[in-house]
Formats: structure tokens, sequence, C-alpha cells
């Protein structure tokens, strides 16, 4: 306990070098419960105890905790060492210049999953990077990292059973097709998974399918099921059992190198852009014959549930995307990441079907759209995703307000979570620029409870957090010095989409 806590307050020394004393700490995401004592204590290791006692998961949860802090010592009790760790991290922000308020508080989380998504496919990540941001999703108490691992533009997972994936699929990338091949080595993978772990993170890993599988194609031609003049080989052959097998196959490494991820995500969205040719396949039109599908939709169905059940096979819960909705799969163990803001209906289906669901509509949480309306790159129709908008959700969802209430008070809803398509982010600045400091009002919007949250007084609180990020060496907009926007070059070509013009990712 001595070294977590020593290593919490590690990761919050240079709040002293920004922070100044005022009624009401810089803590971001705001507790639920905080109450000043008056007074200050300068705290060592020796002086922070932990008691776990698993019956206070009945009214803190598995993640909250109460914080104690007086002239002795701060007593931290919690139902479990998750709910320990994050009072470690409110502890750390709370010291400033060695001295720590005395105080008491009681925390627990708005939502169990308060995540956020990175796609690697359109443009890697070094492992470097993702240690960075693992750690600063820990800072902000996160708790899912998706990492969406496969997609047109790249295969960037390690499967030993198929070398070919990273070995020619894992070539290119948005900005060029002929880079040299990028993945994660299965060691990579493991590592990242345990650093996660120790900051009580769980890892989801995505694996796009039946569409977006032309990085598979072109490294296994033999499942390629066609697709359009633009993508032709964007989905894999769901008639064909050689392909069945061999995503299974995929999906058994995936398991053994995310054991507890407890979700693997299969993508299952936006096939339609790329199943025309699956009216020439003879496998397909077998499959048809065989199980009585009436025409490509329900081929896409069959495949979905097929690949959901193997899924759950492997002990874990099925994630897609809201178009998996009406496939069939087991309400039970399918999770529905609910993106399309413009399709409420799909939102009111996962309702009542009875599914669990993960908020992640486009506005506000897809952080490839612009974040200033002077900004030239990234994504804008329907409006921008500014921090307040980020800010405000889920309450300022544009919902009838029968969904709304529903979806706020439903225990299906399991959290929230950001998401960020890397099209326009080649560099590692410019992912970051993107996502901070945008990924801190996610983090309080998922955590803190609705009644306590308040965007000025947020933002005063950010204003200290800034600082603090740009010294650790994260690059991050400032929505309050109209900091200039960062793009990967000079020129960089304006990224403008419209509603069922292009793909979502």
């Amino acid at each position: 306990m001595k070294t977590m806590f020593a290593l919490a307050v590690g990761m919050f020394a240079l709040v002293a070098q920004a922070r100044t004393q005022s009624a009401e700490p810089a803590i971001i995401p705001h507790p639920a419960e905080l109450k000043l004592s008056g007074g200050t204590v300068a705290l060592t290791s020796e002086k922070v105890r932990t008691e776990i006692q698993p019956g206070a998961t009945a009214t803190l949860g598995a993640e909250g905790y109460r914080l104690a802090i007086g002239p002795a010592g701060a007593l931290i009790t919690a139902g479990t060492e998750t709910g320990a760790f994050y009072a470690r991290q409110t502890l750390a922000q709370l010291t400033v210049a060695g001295q720590t308020p005395c105080a008491t508080l009681t925390d627990r989380p708005r939502y169990a999953w308060r995540g956020y998504m990175l796609d690697v496919s359109r443009h890697f990540a070094p492992t470097a990077e993702l240690k960075a941001l693992l750690d600063e999703m820990a800072r902000y108490k996160l708790n899912r990292f998706h990492w969406h691992l496969t997609d047109d533009e790249g295969w960037r997972i390690e499967i030993k059973k198929y070398p070919l994936l990273t070995s020619i699929g894992g070539i290119g990338d948005k900005s060029n097709p002929q880079a040299p091949a990028q993945f994660y080595t299965q060691a990579e993978i493991r590592d990242l998974v345990a650093y996660a772990r120790a900051r009580h993170i769980v890892v989801v890993p995505e694996i796009d399918m039946p569409g977006h599988a032309s990085g598979a194609a072109r490294a296994y031609p033999a499942h390629a099921g066609g697709g359009s003049d633009r993508l032709p080989n964007f989905t894999f052959n769901p008639g064909k059992p050689e392909t069945l097998l061999f995503l299974q196959d995929i999906l058994r490494e995936v398991k053994e190198l995310f054991p507890d991820c407890g979700v693997i995500h299969y993508g299952g969205d936006e096939v339609h852009f790329g199943w025309g040719k699956w009216d020439t396949l003879p496998e397909v039109q077998a499959l048809k014959a065989k199980e009585h599908l009436a025409d490509k939709q329900a081929v896409e169905k069959w495949f979905n549930r097929t690949m959901a059940a193997f899924i759950n096979s492997l002990g874990c819960d099925t994630g897609g995307w809201d178009e998996i909705l009406d496939a069939g799969t087991d309400p039970a163990h399918t999770v529905i990441f609910w993106w399309r803001h413009d399709k409420p209906a799909q939102l009111a289906k996962a309702l009542q079907g009875g599914f669990k669901i993960v908020l992640t509509p486009r506005h506000p949480c897809y952080f490839d759209f612009l974040q200033n309306p002077a900004h030239k790159v990234g994504r804008r129709w329907n409006g921008i995703n500014e921090l307040q908008r980020v800010y405000g959700f889920p309450e300022t969802a544009t919902l009838p307000a029968d969904l709304a209430a529903q979806a706020a008070a439903s225990p299906q809803v399991l959290g929230l979570q950001a998401c960020l398509w890397s099209e326009t982010c080649a560099t590692r600045a410019r992912r970051e620029f993107l996502t901070y400091p945008r990924l801190l009002a996610l983090a309080e919007s998922a955590w803190t409870p609705a009644a306590k949250k308040n965007y000025e007084d947020f933002s005063a609180r950010l204003k200290v957090h800034l600082p603090l990020l740009k010294q650790r060496g994260i690059t991050c907009y400032d929505p309050f010095g109209n900091s200039p926007e960062v793009v990967d070059a000079p020129g960089a070509a304006t990224y403008i989409d419209q509603p069922e013009t292009r793909q979502k990712h």
C-alpha cells in the first residue's frame, strides 16, 4: 500500500506547481461528496492507512471509497482494491506542496463503464504512447480502453496461427498504403494488458467483422467476400466454412491475449458498404438455401449471431456497434455500443430488448469531430463536439424526453465512452490534441453524479489541470486560450463528411 500511495503522489507531484490554495480543491472528476474540515496535514506513506472491507461494497459499490483525512493522517476505506486505488488518485490530487487539506469524502462512480476507444488501424500508435494514455486514464478514473485493432487500412494484432495478417495485412496506413508493416506483438500486448490491469483498466479488443476486413483480406484473400469499387475486399465471405474457422481461430488467440477483457468487440457495422458481391458468391448462395435466408441482410444477421455465440462460448460478452441489434444475439451476453446519434430508435430498441448498452454517440463522443469552429481538419456535420457539449452529456443528449428519462434510469446502460477514429491522426501530437481536455470532461460525466456537475466549476478546475497535462508531456487543446490547431502536416486535407456518404470509421 505504501508503494501505491507513493506512486499516486508521484503521478500528481506537479499539482503543487500549478494549484493555489482555494476553498474547493481542483479534483477531476469531482467527488460525489466532499467536506473540508479545516487545516492541513503533511502526509507520508506511513500516515495513510487502507482498510479493504468487502462489506463496504453494499454502499460504495465495487469502485467506491471513503477517505477521511485528519491531523493524524488519512484512512481509506473501500470494498475492493479498485476502490482503494481510486481513493489514492483523489488523495494525490488533494496534496499540494506537501500539504493535504483535512476533509472527508465519500465517492463512487456514476457509471461502471468509463471508456476511451482508440483506432490504431488507420494510423498506428506505439506502445509508449498507449502507456502514457493509460496513465492519464487511471489518473482521471477511466476504466475501459477499447482497442480498435483491425480495419481496412491495417491489421495490428499478431496472430501466431496466421502470420501473414501482420506481415502483409499490417502494411500501410491511411496516409501511406505502402508504409512498412506496423503491429503489436503478442508480448507487447500482454505487457500492455498487464500495465492497464495495474491501473485498474480493462482492455477491450475489437476485431472487426464481417465488414472493415480489407487488411485481413490482403493477407488471406481466400477469405474475402468482396466489396465496392473503392474498397474491393471490404468484407469476409460469410458463407465459407473455412472463413468462419479462420475467424474463430483468431478469436481464440485474442481471448488468450486478453484473458480478463470480459467483452470481445467484433464490430458488425456498416456491412452494407461492401456486401454487393455476396449475391455472386456460391458459398453465400448455399448458405442462404441451407439456412433459409432471404437476402444479404439476413445473411449478415446469421453471421453476427454465429460469431456472437462463439464469442460467448469463450466466456465473453459480445460487443458490437448498434447495427448488430437486430441479429438475434443473446441480450444477456451482448453489449450494444450506440454510436448513431441520429438513430435514437436504435437506443430505444436496445433498451426494450434488454441489452447492455454503452453510450458512445458521434455527438458528442467522437473526438475526431472538430472541437472549435475555427479549426479546419476533422469531422463536422450536425455541429461539432466542443468541450462543453462533451461535458453536458448524457443530460444534454438530443433524445425524445421519454427515451432520455428511460436511458438515465436504466441499469442496462453500463456507461459512456469516447472514440477517436484516426483518419486525420498520423502523429501522437495530433491524437492527443483531439483527446485532451475533452477526455477529462468525459471522465467527469461518467463518474460524477449528474446533480454535482457544473460546467463553470469544471472549467475553473480544468484551468489547473491543463498546465499539468502539458508538463507531463501531453499535447492538449486549450479551450480558454484559443491555442492553434495541431495538424499532422501543413495543408492537411479537410475532412468533413455527411451522413451515409462514407464509413463511420
